[in-house]
């Protein structure tokens, strides 16, 4: 593999920027109003330090270490199908590593505070680049650079229950040894109403990444661009029916809005295989990247 010089040393510099970047979400948002640090979220135990687990992810993997003792503490956050939920660093943090974020679900058989995550999840978010690069791939090209709070709205057809919700930004500055770092934590809320959507592609946890996924062992330092549309194997759910069993679901055809009848903000996901969600932009155009990944850009 080829590393160039100014690659090298933006990799260094990175190196050295340390703890002074790390961070963990301990607020939850819903509508717009921001509660109480671990309050709704299960603190854990490690403080802002990364989960290094990517290449043998354990239990803790699935909302961090410790998390569990404290789940019996944490609130459960009423919300509706359709409402915004997001997440907020700890102490006033913004993310200073250069990465994706998801946000991933999953349903309790019963009461959450008692659910320890080891059901199915599916994701419901995911950023990866904002900008387009200058040259070379920078920081400030993600979206979730120097951002406090990732957020997404509920799909109007979740079925109603009892939920974890797993926030995660992955750190990409020492990726390319399968040194990822890992910041996630995981909220405690019940879904409302009557939704009869059928969330998926469904993942487990261990298990939600390969280790040898290109996406997450990319040296970003000198590159061009970020090649990748997703981090893993397994497309955003935006509402809808997921018909895929093990595999992928049809694609949806370019004319038909399928999921919830609503539409996608400015980077998010419109289409492509696998997807079950709106194809109907907010903002911009809906252009396709791949077989798998369709984009509302500018």
């Amino acid at each position: 593999m080829h590393f160039s010089i100014a690659g090298i040393a933006l990799w260094a510099l990175a190196a050295t920027q340390g703890v002074e970047a790390h961070y963990r979400y301990s607020k939850l948002i819903v509508n717009g109003k921001v509660t109480n640090d671990w309050e709704y979220i299960r603190e854990n135990s490690n403080f802002i330090n990364p989960t290094k687990q990517f290449l043998t992810p354990s239990d803790d993997f699935r909302c961090n270490s410790g998390t569990f003792a404290n789940a019996g503490r944490t609130k459960v956050h009423q919300v509706n199908p359709g409402d915004s939920i997001g997440f907020r660093l700890w102490n006033n943090g913004k993310i200073l590593h250069p990465g994706p974020t998801t946000i991933h679900m999953s349903r309790a058989p019963g009461d959450v505070r008692q659910y320890r995550g080891d059901g199915d999840w599916f994701k419901v978010q995911e950023t990866l680049i904002c900008r387009a690069p200058n040259r070379y791939l920078a920081d400030t090209d993600w979206c979730s650079w120097d951002q406090p709070d990732q957020t997404f709205t509920l799909p109007r057809d979740t079925p109603p229950g009892q939920y974890l919700v797993r926030v995660e930004h992955i750190a990409m500055h020492g990726a390319q040894s399968g040194d990822t770092e890992f910041y996630f934590t995981c909220a405690q809320i019940e879904v409302t109403g009557n939704g009869n959507g059928r969330p998926g592609p469904l993942v487990k946890i261990p298990g939600l990444y390969n280790s040898n996924d290109p996406a997450l062992r990319f040296f970003i330092y000198g590159a061009a661009s970020y090649p990748y549309t997703r981090v893993g194997q397994h497309a955003v759910w935006s509402g809808g029916q997921y018909g895929g069993g093990g595999g992928t679901a049809p694609a949806p055809s370019p004319t038909s809005n399928p999921g919830n009848g609503g539409t996608v903000p400015l980077w998010g996901q419109c289409g492509g295989e696998g997807y079950t969600g709106p194809t109907r932009c907010a903002a911009g155009t809906c252009k396709v990247s791949n077989q798998w990944y369709s984009q509302c850009v500018n």
